[in-house]
């Protein structure tokens, strides 16, 4: 199902809407168990308006956002610089609150973020880190044309989280 959304550069005034978006998604992925102390000090301590703001002032940082009725529907961040072998360019963030799931703003982030790339760096590649567990988010930056090139590691509470990273070449 599609649904009449647009993209555009985040604003400072989208901070807190993009901070409550990200803590949103970020719980809902990864407590599936519930909320521990060790998560809930994560994410209120990440998902931040000052955190965002801090994000749209770094010049090697490009935010987007995609908006269905002028609401928030997802962002992706996108990390100029951070290199993953020949790859400059990391998304070191893409959500969609999962009401809009499967309709087509996750693709279209990416395919925007890619044309970003491509304008800032001459390279349309992007790398990124997904959770090994996420099997919805591995199929989809897999039927994108994203494959796996390494493994690291997230570390919260003294745990490792097993991650894969993608890289979309071409």
């Amino acid at each position: 199902m599609k649904t009449t959304h647009s993209i555009r550069a985040a604003r400072p005034d989208d901070a807190a809407r993009i901070a409550v978006l990200g803590a949103h998604v970020w719980v809902h992925t990864y407590a599936a168990a519930g909320v521990s102390e060790v998560i809930a000090q994560y994410v209120t301590a990440k998902f931040t308006p000052e955190n965002i703001l801090a994000l749209l002032n770094d010049p090697g940082i490009v935010l987007l956002v995609a908006e269905a009725n002028a609401n928030l529907a997802g962002y992706i961040v996108m990390r100029f610089g951070s290199h993953h072998a020949d790859v400059p360019t990391e998304i070191e963030t893409l959500y969609i609150q999962d009401s809009f799931a499967g309709c087509g703003i996750g693709s279209a982030l990416l395919t925007h973020a890619r044309g970003v790339a491509m304008a800032r760096t001459g390279n349309r590649a992007v790398w990124l880190i997904v959770n090994s567990q996420n099997e919805k988010a591995i199929s989809f930056y897999r039927a994108r044309g994203m494959t796996q090139d390494g493994i690291a590691y997230f570390e919260l509470g003294g745990i490792k989280h097993e991650n894969k990273v993608m890289v979309a070449r071409d």
